[in-house]
């Protein structure tokens, strides 16, 4: 099932001619949970969309330099006050990605926690805050909007010149296409580097690689469930780990919440 939705993803993206207006943003994506700023790994990521549907992808091979994120890691954990541990690669060969089709209203995503989990909610309602204030990002005019989102309080700077309700990751719902997004400490943070809309002829468009796997896909309810038994067994390891390492690992304990669900 998982192979097949992707296959048509791919083979509607790649086939469409230029008159469908097809646009790709790009962007960097950072997440850092409880590290209390933009302070994780640097990641490239890219959103492809046309009228009806998008597709997100970060933390892919293909976009990242191996090189380039292990100098990130050493910077990192000499900067920082508190050990950093980096362990094993921080890339998936598909990347994490986020499929929105808007007939269907319907999301599609994979994540990886031990092994690659997929999932499939319907499109979550995001109660958006218009304000007033508005910035440049690049030579674009954006307004900013806020909202409660599972547990986060997000802000993103959106632009009307491209009236599509997309943005990265899962925000949707705007009347404009979204260029910047962070929550309150910036612990997730996705950030605006360049757009090419509608997509010039010249421009090679990203192909979409089907997920390798046949199980179902899970639900929110049943992907918090993975979670939770996930988290406990890092538990233990992450325990070991400190005993093993000495004095100054970080070892953070909690139980599962809304935090944890989206952003981990």
């Amino acid at each position: 099932m998982k192979s097949i939705l992707f296959f048509i993803t791919a083979y509607f993206f790649i086939i469409q001619p230029a008159t469908s207006q097809q646009g790709i943003v790009r962007y960097g994506h950072i997440e850092s949970l409880g590290k209390g700023g933009p302070v994780g790994l640097d990641f490239n990521a890219f959103l492809l969309f046309d009228k009806n549907q998008t597709y997100y992808v970060t933390a892919k091979d293909s976009l990242e330099n191996s090189s380039n994120l292990e100098g990130q890691k050493l910077e990192k954990k000499n900067n920082s006050e508190n050990k950093e541990v980096y362990l094993g690669k921080h890339t998936l060969a598909k990347g994490k990605q986020v499929y929105f089709d808007r007939k269907k209203d319907s999301l599609w995503w994979n994540v990886k926690y031990g092994s690659i989990i997929y999932g499939k909610e319907d499109r979550p309602a995001i109660n958006w805050k218009l304000q007033n204030d508005t910035k440049k990002i690049g030579n674009i005019i954006c307004k900013k909007a806020t909202a409660e989102f599972r547990g986060r309080n997000y802000t993103v700077w959106y632009t009307e010149k491209i009236p599509l309700p997309y943005g990265p990751w899962k925000f949707q719902g705007l009347p404009g296409l979204v260029l910047e997004a962070y929550d309150t400490n910036k612990e997730l943070y996705i950030y605006f580097k360049s757009i090419n809309y509608p997509l010039d002829k010249k421009q090679p468009v990203p192909k979409i690689i089907n997920p390798n796997g046949n199980d179902d896909w899970v639900s929110i309810p049943e992907y918090k469930k993975l979670l939770e038994k996930f988290v406990d067994k890092g538990k233990t390891k992450a325990l070991l780990l400190s005993k093993k390492l000495g004095d100054g690992i970080n070892v953070k304990a909690g139980e599962m919440d809304e935090l944890c669900l989206e952003i981990f």
